[in-house]
């Protein structure tokens, strides 16, 4: 019996192009694996080094590729010290045989293992060349005569490419020329077309159509820049027929893309982003698309989570934990003024249908609403009502406010918890904190509670907003900092992992 039921699990790839130290990138987890990541990271590395990493199925008519087709020495680059680690699975006749590595090395002037060696699978690598109209690879410029024929895969394909494209083609064919070129060709309202006439959109997506449906069961597809030529809406429907076909032949797809529209569809794809430090000489690959990979994709900065507070003070202490936790890129945070107004921004959220309990925290200063009951009662003040979701409303508004914990007796506004915290601080090795702790020291007594630090920045003579930093920065230095930004710190630590890349 034949080879069958191959599947790669996963690629380790320590040395190969512009790729280093590549842990692991899988594609077992779903049909279809979307690679993603900035020109030059290594997408189209990896589908080249997949393409080459079996032999043909015996007997079977498709192209051997070998490293040397995509890794060719020249003057600049042997590849001599690429090496890389397929981990994967087949069976043979009855025998299952799991957990494979098979690793491919080039010490010097080989690669190894043997090409004759080398597991056995149905693989097609559709490239970029598919992009180019054929008109424009014809060198013919005299009148080209054709017979027509019904294309092979007419009934398989033509439907198909009729809901990528919104089209009712009715004929697909092959036109085969006097030259003995052949022509795919289509017709749709009453006009008939080749290949030469074809639109590049339509060509690629023929190409790609043609390959996957004429696949045999366990066949790996790999397809560099699928979204080339296509616009989103073609884009999205051409991969829902392609994971419909991947299940029902056990197909493994694997692609490269640049669209960002494809995290849209991450049911049916598994999305892995690629990321290249070069002065770290290491290639990191991410599964959740995080707001750093859509920078890298985009090049603009999404910043999911939205953090209210009170005042330039409290903006002042959020900024300096989510610079702590490496979050600060990930974060917008805007005042709201008076305490009060907490509660009706987050009413207000919460009836348009804009309050989000994954991404919005709502700051109180810690001075005011500082017990459950308080906050309860304001919450029933602003979203009134006695029916269930009134309820529901009310207790989603509390369960989005967080405060900043006083370390007193009377509750207190930031200012003065700060101001002590820094007062009570012994001499500090930065000279610079020891300014700002001397200055909190000689302030004893003020007719508002802002003069505590408002006198600081004076005497400093800075800038307000660098002067907040500084006094937050010499206040963290206090042991009682931790508890103060206690439940600000628990909601941020919990949203890391899911918005910052662990390097």
């Amino acid at each position: 019996m034949p080879v069958s039921q191959q599947v790669i699990h996963s690629l380790r790839i320590e040395k190969l192009k512009g790729i280093s130290s590549l842990d692991e990138i899988r594609f077992d987890e779903k049909p279809l694996t979307a690679i993603l990541g900035p020109n030059g990271c290594g997408k189209s590395t990896i589908l080249h080094a997949l393409a080459c990493c079996y032999k043909p199925l015996e007997g079977s008519a498709q192209q051997n590729w070998q490293f040397r087709d995509f890794f060719t020495p020249t003057t600049d680059a042997t590849w001599a010290g690429s090496s890389l680690e397929m981990h994967h699975s087949y069976r043979d006749g009855a025998r299952e045989v799991p957990n494979l590595r098979t690793q491919y090395r080039k010490k010097t002037d080989r690669w190894s293992p043997r090409y004759s060696n080398r597991p056995e699978r149905y693989v097609r690598f559709v490239g970029i060349k598919t992009c180019v109209p054929r008109i424009e690879e014809e060198t013919y410029t005299s009148a080209i005569n054709y017979q027509t024929a019904a294309h092979a895969d007419a009934e398989l394909v033509m439907a198909k490419m009729g809901v990528v494209f919104n089209r009712a083609y009715n004929e697909l064919n092959i036109h085969r020329a006097h030259s003995g070129r052949s022509y795919p060709g289509l017709a749709f309202a009453g006009t008939r077309y080749s290949a030469l006439a074809m639109g590049a959109g339509e060509q690629r997506v023929l190409e790609i159509l043609s390959v996957v449906f004429n696949s045999p069961k366990y066949g790996l597809i790999l397809i560099d820049e699928i979204d080339l030529l296509l616009h989103t809406a073609a884009l999205t429907r051409l991969i829902e027929i392609l994971f419909e076909r991947a299940e029902d032949k056990s197909l493994q797809i694997v692609f490269t893309t640049h669209r960002e529209a494809v995290l849209e569809l991450e049911d049916k794809v598994s999305i892995k982003h690629i990321h290249t430090v070069a002065a770290a000489a290491k290639t990191y690959c991410f599964t959740n698309t995080k707001p750093d990979a859509l920078r890298r994709l985009t090049g603009t900065q999404d910043r999911p989570l939205e953090i209210f507070v009170e005042d330039e003070m409290a903006l002042a202490i959020v900024e300096y934990e989510l610079f702590r936790l490496g979050m600060k890129r990930v974060a917008n945070i805007t005042c709201y003024g008076a305490a009060t107004n907490c509660f009706t921004l987050a009413a207000g959220l919460i009836l348009s249908g804009g309050h989000a309990l994954e991404t919005q925290l709502f700051l109180l200063d810690g001075d005011l609403y500082t017990t459950p009951a308080e906050q309860l009662d304001r919450a029933n003040a602003v979203l009134s009502g006695t029916e269930a979701y009134a309820v529901a409303r009310r207790q989603s508004c509390l369960e989005g406010i967080r405060k900043l914990c006083a370390q007193a007796a009377t509750p207190a506004a930031p200012e003065a918890q700060l101001h002590k915290m820094i007062s009570l601080l012994p001499r500090q090795a930065d000279e610079g904190a020891n300014e700002i702790i001397e200055l909190a020291i000689g302030i004893e007594a003020v007719d508002d509670t802002h003069s505590f630090i408002e006198l600081i920045i004076n005497t400093l003579n800075v800038h307000r907003s660098a002067g907040l930093s500084f006094i937050v920065k010499v206040a963290s230095l206090s042991p009682v900092w931790g508890d103060y930004v206690s439940e600000l710190r628990e909601w941020l630590e919990s949203r890391q992992q899911a918005h910052i890349e662990e390097m």
